[in-house]
């Protein structure tokens, strides 16, 4: 096996994610800019299990910084099939105080605590590439951890998402994917709230960390108004099972 072509393809395929990326960024002025960084925490139990604690950090140039905490337990039927339950708690802040009181209060009215049901898996498996799916119901309801009594906001969505994986080498791989966001409300037919389309890479550093980068473009849907956002996502990921099995190797 030639293990030089699988590490020059993976850096051919990491320079053009980050011209890609450096391209829209610099073109699009008029365009909002946004940074998500996370920290994932991974257990598994029984072989079928996944137990995932998320933390994150998602700002923009409006000066608005949003922070979060996840929870989301899967169960694994099989590669094909697997289910989800999550929920998330979020917080809003900003750089400069006066943000909020500005006019711009509707382009964070989505800040929310929220609850979500998955379906996903693998479509298809052929050589080094895999077609995933992803369904998910979703229900957003400001104030529902902070014991608001009369939540000021309540938005429901169907996401439907699809993406493909190659594997580049044994630590890394490349994925595109694109995802449709489906609201539904009260008294109005369902219409696509949003879209998104994705360019990603990630690699295992070891057995324990992983690290993803992943450029989004995302197009919002308003009644009166289309508004396109370029996301950047640095996700990092600890795996608790080999983090667990080295510590109990040094005792």
């Amino acid at each position: 096996m030639n293990l030089s072509f699988y590490h020059n393809t993976g850096k051919i395929y990491l320079s053009l994610l980050f011209i890609l990326i450096n391209s829209f960024l610099i073109q699009a002025q008029n365009i909002s800019n946004n940074l998500w960084i996370d920290l994932n925490l991974n257990y598994e139990m029984f072989n079928t299990i996944d137990l995932k604690y998320e933390i994150g950090n998602r700002s923009n140039d409006n000066g608005a910084r949003k922070s979060y905490h996840d929870f989301i337990i899967k169960y694994s039927v099989n590669k094909r099939f697997k289910i989800a339950l999550g929920t998330r708690h979020s917080n809003l802040s900003f750089l400069d105080s006066t943000i909020f009181n500005d006019g711009l209060k509707e382009d964070f009215e989505d800040v929310a605590d929220r609850f979500h049901f998955d379906v996903s898996g693998r479509l298809i498996k052929y050589g080094e590439f895999k077609l995933k799916y992803r369904i998910r119901a979703q229900r957003k309801n400001r104030g529902f951890y902070s014991g608001i009594g009369n939540p000021t906001f309540k938005r429901t969505y169907i996401r439907s998402r699809g993406v493909i994986e190659y594997t580049v080498s044994k630590k890394m791989r490349a994925t595109a994917g694109s995802e449709l966001f489906f609201s539904l409300e009260e008294n109005s037919p369902i219409y696509i709230g949003k879209n998104r389309h994705t360019l990603g890479v990630e690699y295992d550093l070891n057995k324990i960390y992983s690290a993803r980068l992943k450029y989004s473009y995302q197009t919002e849907f308003r009644p009166s108004l289309q508004e396109s956002l370029n996301i950047l996502m640095l996700n990092f990921k600890i795996d608790l099972n080999q983090l667990s099995k080295k510590l109990n190797l040094k005792n």
